[in-house]
C-alpha cells in the first residue's frame, strides 16, 4: 500500500468514525471515540493557553475566545457520534441537538474560579446547569443499552456474523 493509500484509508477511517450521522455506534465504542476527541480537544486547548496564555492569574479575552472556538469545532463529531449513539437506542436526534446547543452555549463561558464569581447569579446558576445536564446526557449515552436486534437505523453492531466452522472434506 502506497503512503497516498494509506493517508487516503486513514481519512476515510477518520469521516467513517466522527463524521457520519448512519449507522448505530455502541457503548464501548462510543466511549472509546469520546475519550479521544477529550484528548484532542484538551491538548488543543492547553496549546491556545500555553500559546494566548493567562494575565494576573485570569484568562485572557483572547484564550477566552480560542477556548471557545474550538469548543465549537468538537461539537461537530461529538454531535454526529451522540447521534448514531442515540440511533442505537432507536430514539431519534432530538437529545443530541439539545445536547449540541447546551455545549454551544458553555463554549464561551469561561468558568474559571476568578471570572465565575464576578458572573451574575442568573448566569453562574444557568451555566451550571447546563453543565450539569450536559454530564447527565453524556452518562446516559455511556450507561444505556442499545436496542437488541435490528431496529429502523440498521442492525444491531454487536450481532455476531455467522460463522461456518465446520471443516469442508
Amino acid at each position: 500500500m502506497t503512503f497516498k493509500q494509506r493517508i487516503i484509508t486513514a481519512f476515510k477511517g477518520i469521516k467513517e468514525n466522527f463524521f457520519s450521522f448512519s449507522g448505530r455506534l455502541n457503548r464501548l465504542r462510543y466511549f472509546v471515540l469520546r475519550i479521544i476527541l477529550a484528548v484532542l480537544t484538551y491538548i488543543f486547548l492547553l496549546i491556545g493557553y500555553k500559546i494566548l496564555g493567562y494575565e494576573y492569574g485570569q484568562t485572557t479575552t483572547s484564550a477566552a475566545i480560542y477556548n471557545g472556538v474550538i469548543s465549537l469545532i468538537f461539537i461537530v463529531p461529538t454531535f454526529c457520534l451522540n447521534v448514531r449513539r442515540l440511533q442505537d437506542m432507536n430514539r431519534g436526534k432530538l437529545l443530541a441537538v439539545v445536547y449540541a446547543i447546551m455545549k454551544a452555549v458553555m463554549a464561551f463561558s469561561d468558568l474559571t474560579f476568578s471570572e465565575f464569581k464576578y458572573m451574575n447569579t442568573f448566569s453562574a446558576y444557568g451555566v451550571l446547569t447546563l453543565a450539569t445536564f450536559s454530564m447527565l446526557l453524556d452518562m446516559y449515552l455511556m450507561i444505556s443499552p442499545g436496542t437488541y436486534g435490528k431496529n429502523k437505523y440498521g442492525e444491531n453492531p454487536l450481532a455476531a456474523k455467522k460463522v461456518n466452522l465446520k471443516k469442508k472434506v
